[in-house]
């Protein structure tokens, strides 16, 4: 099922929403270069939209789970379970779902589809006003280089964000570590 997915969205779906919606009403004439550079920076699109996409349903399939798990153990308690056999029940349920909630601790999908989708709209967003020629685009002269800074900075951002990020946890964990052997 994933691999169809992302098989249709590198057909180029997004590339085809973008000529169609955006640069066929509203590019102007664009030299080789800049050109170039827009294909870059709808295959930068397209990367962010298939891992927001990813992430968003490690997210929500996980998540899901989890509900319909907890939400079994009032279920059965209702169906008249009892003794031994729901106590299994229930604990084979919770420890699903902890394992669960680990896992998704672990790839922090929530996270990551929230930066990637954030960095996907930006990224939409500077191609639109650049080929429509709007805000700091409009400047004929010097607006191509202003692209291409602007694009770099987001891309680069993203990455940063996301080690700060990383390094944020690291260090919570690590002090919590601490503070556990100093307990000891």
């Amino acid at each position: 099922m994933e691999h169809k997915f992302i098989n249709w969205v590198r057909s180029g779906p997004i590339k085809k929403w973008l000529n169609k919606e955006v640069h066929q009403y509203y590019i102007r004439e664009l030299n080789a270069e800049e050109q170039d550079y827009l294909n870059v920076v709808s295959n930068y699109i397209e990367y962010y939209n298939i891992r927001a996409f990813r992430c968003k349903w490690g997210f929500y399939g996980t998540s899901l789970i989890k509900i319909l798990g907890l939400s079994s153990i009032t279920f059965l308690k209702i169906m008249g379970k009892d003794g031994a056999e729901f106590a299994t029940m229930a604990a084979a349920v919770t420890t699903m779902c902890l394992a669960i909630e680990g896992i998704v601790a672990l790839f922090k999908w929530q996270e990551k589809w929230i930066l990637y989708r954030n960095t996907q709209n930006a990224l939409m967003r500077e191609d639109r006003q650049f080929t429509e020629g709007q805000g700091i685009y409009s400047n004929e002269e010097d607006r191509f280089s202003k692209f291409v800074e602007t694009v770099e900075g987001i891309i680069d951002d993203e990455a940063r964000k996301w080690n700060t990020y990383v390094q944020e946890k690291n260090s919570q964990k690590n002090e919590n570590e601490g503070k556990e052997s100093d307990e000891n």
